[in-house]
């Protein structure tokens, strides 16, 4: 009798995962150079319906169907491979409003963009509607006229490289023509956008180099150096109206606050913000540093042969891994090397962020930068050799236990994953 139900049991199940459709949608292969279900990404995104992953293969992807991207599908488009094998380049070609990737759709639509390297936009990497909802992650986005442009009422924005781009152009009434908001990220937004380790680095603009905002945006556990605002408003991060216009009623709240980061110079020209002049602004700083985050290799602005003509320099990519005495991961051997000195960006993200793959010893905290949080994360270092063996309860990794894991310990006690 047992074996019976036991047996009808198994069978119910069985035609349920067998009638039922996949919670997960379907996967729409892209490849442009070998067999695949499409040749284009956007021909994929026409053919996804809601909870599709389109997947695209390694390669250069560049001309139409591979620029001005739309995405109006709650879908994820993903890379196979890692932003270092998959690049959407849109070849700078100069024609108005062409953007690597638009996402629009309505305030149900979750987008989901995942892996990819955008570059030579003439109109910006990555643009949203006012209405969908865009999670941006493993992502770099480098040498477009303008980083990440959001209207959206919520973006969150992970484990990116955001460098080398120059904002879009604004004109003003008379004519002239000048760097606008925002180089790295400019947000207006009626909702929040949060940006989590990330970097933020070599980018300019007129105001804001690394970043403008007229809405909310959280910025935690990242690293801005080297973004310039050719005014001299904000050169990592700006607070004001980004263009936007205040109504009868008055302006709207708008918040900046930086929590758990790493800024490089105390520059008073660094952050700016229109408190003085509109009731309501805060721009905060929580938990910062203002030092040098002793990244492997920094990008740099290549003069071309004309230092005089900023119009034509080009942006050159570095090595955004934290320098470590106990090991960093170094992309071109695939292996770890022993670096002279320790980024102080180590173990100092927030506390309750999650330490996610970082490897052992990671100090029981979640590093700050693009790495935190990720199997390629630099590895703590307390004044001496990596333990050869892990001691139980020894948390932050220290080769001893101590108070400091107790406190560890405390600080997370009692909570669960996703918490």
């Amino acid at each position: 009798m047992y074996d019976s139900i036991i047996k009808t049991c198994v069978i119910f199940i069985s035609l349920c995962f067998v009638t039922s459709p996949s919670a997960y949608g379907k996967v729409i292969y892209v490849d442009e150079e070998g067999p695949a279900d499409f040749d284009t990404i956007q021909a994929a995104i026409d053919a996804a319906s809601d909870g599709d992953t389109v997947l695209v293969a390694s390669g250069r992807y560049t001309g139409n169907g591979n620029r001005n991207i739309g995405v109006a599908k709650a879908i994820t488009l993903r890379s196979e491979h890692g932003p270092g094998t998959c690049i959407i380049d849109c070849q700078g070609e100069q024609e108005f409003g062409v953007e690597a990737i638009a996402f629009s759709g309505g305030h149900e639509v979750t987008s989901v963009l995942d892996g990819f390297t955008i570059i030579h936009a003439p109109f910006g990497g990555i643009g949203t509607g006012i209405r969908p909802k865009v999670h941006i992650r493993n992502c770099i986005i480098s040498g477009n006229s303008g980083g990440i442009h959001a209207m959206c009422p919520d973006i969150i924005v992970e484990n990116c490289v955001i460098t080398g781009n120059g904002a879009r152009n604004a004109v003003n009434q008379q004519g002239e023509s000048s760097l606008g908001y925002g180089g790295g990220i400019l947000y207006h937004g009626s909702g929040l956008a949060v940006v989590r380790n990330c970097l933020i680095s070599g980018n300019k603009a007129g105001f804001g180099g690394g970043i403008a905002c007229a809405g909310i945006v959280h910025l935690e556990n990242s690293i801005l150096i080297d973004n310039k605002a050719s005014s001299g408003h904000g050169h990592q991060a700006y607070l004001g109206l980004a263009g936007a216009t205040c109504t009868a009623a008055g302006c709207p709240s708008l918040e900046l606050l930086l929590s758990h980061c790493c800024i490089e110079n105390d520059d008073p020209n660094d952050f700016y913000d229109e408190a003085a002049v509109w009731p309501g602004f805060v721009l905060r700083l929580s938990n910062c540093m203002m030092a040098d985050p002793e990244i492997a290799e920094p990008g740099h602005w290549d003069p071309n042969g004309t230092p005089d003509d900023l119009d034509d320099d080009f942006w050159v990519n570095g090595d955004y891994h934290l320098k470590s005495q106990s090991g960093r991961w170094d992309p071109l051997s695939q292996s770890r090397v022993i670096d002279d000195a320790t980024s102080p960006c180590i173990d100092a993200g927030d506390p309750n962020s999650p330490i996610g793959l970082e490897p052992f010893p990671n100090g029981g905290r979640v590093n700050m930068g693009v790495y935190g949080g990720t199997a390629e994360a630099s590895k703590s270092y307390f004044g001496e050799p990596v333990c050869e063996t892990i001691i139980a309860g020894d948390i932050n990794g220290d080769c001893r236990v101590d108070f400091r894991d107790l406190q560890i310990m405390a600080g997370h006690w009692l909570r669960e994953q996703g918490e």
